[in-house]
């Protein structure tokens, strides 16, 4: 029997009208998968995170394009439609007001996190954040976690808040001005009282208070007690600080700079049993005054910003730190220090103490110039280095040596990180992450820098940076 194909016999319109009869009996795979496969599919496609600014190249907007059936399944879906971010410049919204406005609608009832970028206070910027902003007041009783970024904020008639701005859902509010907010004053507490009613709110960073004095006083209503996170962009005085923080007796975070503006001092230290990382820009004459006065047991992350260490009659205040490790009694995990103004012999001092023994993370910048003698020591390099002998810092994963900050003869730095990098030590564990600035003029192509370039080469995450005096 002969296989040979069979010819087709069917003239050509026979054949397209069989074809259009099975096309008419397909069933597109949208019209039988489960509502919550598509969901738990488009969610994944959301950018992470999720604040970043929308375009029309990323979900949920790209999903729109790709078919109808998609474009359908994913306007009926809310959850793809709770995150916004709105970016404000040249007097333009992206995406455009009209866009906002119906992706919000989408959202159903459902938490919100906006955020809202202003490149600057230009009069067509103010006008379309004001808008924006309106938009976003409507909504006002969904908001989770909201980010403004307004310049200095000015708003319209349609931004005027009601009498009863209730945001039982907020848990996050960031809002981030210029400082010369004078003209503003009554605007930026307009926009403050939502808090005044946010049972929830707990995370609370803003650039200032504008009538925080040296007291701790002022006349927008925050939370204190609810909060477990703070950054305040500005504290008149030590005496204010002290005072906020020691109404936050459930603070577990914070990031502050305190001016120098003098005030009344507690008689007793403050006890933060909560507080795991703290980050302060501060003089070091007040950061004096501050540690003389805390007590934060919990205590795993510290990051210093020292602003006037390259004034020549200002001391690192090392009996008040190191009392304050003392009185704490805390396990440090992460040191910062920038700009210190410390002495050599006063930071090995620092990382001898118990409660700096455990840290995994060191990172010492010094922004100074070569007339300052260096924190990072051929002394403290050979500590650190793993021989047969006690080491410093056995706990270290992380090093950050910034410009300026260390000296040692060619070779020597680079020693100690190797022998990190290769320890078999019990005990010690293995240094994994570096980064380094090759500061003087011969060093940047010498041992050091070849050294490194070869532990990168094998696996270590490593980073050099130039800087030239």
């Amino acid at each position: 029997m002969s296989l040979r194909p069979r010819s087709n016999t069917y003239p050509q319109s026979t054949s397209l009208h069989r074809l259009s009869i099975a096309y008419a009996m397909y069933s597109y795979p949208a019209g039988r998968m489960p509502r919550d496969v598509w969901e738990d599919i488009f969610l994944h496609c959301l950018p992470v995170p999720s604040m970043q600014h929308c375009t029309t190249s990323t979900a949920p907007l790209l999903l729109l394009q790709v078919c109808r059936a998609w474009r359908r399944v994913a306007l009926s879906l809310p959850h793809l439609w709770t995150s916004l971010s709105v970016a404000v410049r040249n007097g333009q919204a992206s995406p455009p007001l009209n866009v906002a406005s119906e992706w919000l609608q989408r959202s159903g009832d459902l938490p919100l996190q906006l955020s809202l970028s202003q490149s600057n206070e230009s009069d067509g910027n103010q006008e379309a954040a004001d808008a924006v902003l309106a938009l976003y007041m409507r909504y006002l009783r969904r908001w989770k976690d909201v980010r403004l970024d307004v310049a200095n904020p000015t708003y319209g008639k349609s931004l005027q808040p009601s009498a009863h701005l209730y945001a039982p859902l907020l848990e996050t509010f960031h809002l981030l001005t210029l400082h010369r907010m004078t003209p503003n004053d009554e605007i930026m507490q307009d926009l403050l009282r939502m808090l005044e009613v946010a049972p929830r709110l707990s995370n609370f960073s803003v650039t200032r208070l504008s009538d925080l004095d040296v007291s701790p006083t002022t006349t927008v209503a925050i939370p204190w007690t609810q909060l477990t996170c703070l950054d305040l962009g500005f504290i008149p005085s030590v005496s204010a600080c002290l005072s906020l923080m020691s109404g936050c007796p459930k603070l577990e975070s914070c990031n502050l700079l305190v001016d120098e503006n003098q005030g009344p001092l507690p008689a007793v230290p403050i006890v933060l049993p909560a507080l795991t990382s703290i980050e302060l820009h501060i003089r070091s004459t007040e950061l004096a005054a501050l540690l003389d006065r805390a007590i934060f047991p919990a205590l795993k992350s510290m990051v210093l910003y020292v602003q006037n260490a390259d004034d020549s009659q200002v001391f690192w205040p090392q009996t008040s730190f190191m009392d304050f490790l003392g009185r704490s009694k805390c396990t440090l995990t992460r040191l910062n220090v920038y700009d210190t103004g410390v002495l050599p012999s006063q930071f090995i001092e620092c990382l001898e103490h118990e409660s700096v023994r455990g840290i995994t993370e060191l990172v010492v910048h010094d922004n100074r110039d070569w007339t300052w003698d260096p924190i990072i020591t051929p002394k403290l390099v050979k500590l650190l280095t793993v021989d047969g002998g006690e080491i410093l810092l056995p706990s270290l994963r992380k090093l950050d040596l910034g410009r300026g900050c260390w000296t040692c003869p060619d070779g020597l730095l680079s020693d100690m990180i190797e022998s990190r990098w290769r320890t078999k030590k019990a005990g010690v564990a293995r240094l994994e992450h570096v980064h380094v600035d090759m500061h003087l003029l011969w060093d940047t192509n010498g041992p050091d820098r070849k050294k490194l370039q070869r532990l990168r080469q094998e696996g270590m995450k490593v980073r050099i940076g130039f800087y030239h005096d």
